[in-house]
């Protein structure tokens, strides 16, 4: 015999579209912080390993991930 099953969802908190923006900022802000730990060795190998284009590429990712970084910045201070 089948049953039913009963979801309780009233007790679940949602959370304003503020917040999840707030969170999405923190979350991407974390995420580019890691990233930039990584650099270092990735030129490193880099410099061993590949080409002085792809130095140069991975170079202009870098300048492209720190923009992104300073808008993210400027976005969680102006929604403070």
């Amino acid at each position: 015999m089948g049953g039913w099953v009963y979801f309780d969802m009233g007790n679940k908190e949602k959370e304003s579209p503020q917040d999840k923006s707030e969170d999405n900022g923190q979350e991407a802000y974390n995420t580019i912080q890691a990233w930039i730990k990584t650099i270092p060795d990735t030129i490193a190998d880099i410099k061993a390993n590949g080409t002085k284009e792809d130095l140069r590429n991975y170079q202009i990712q870098i300048n492209m991930v720190l923009d992104k970084l300073e808008d993210i910045v400027k976005d969680m201070k102006t929604s403070n």
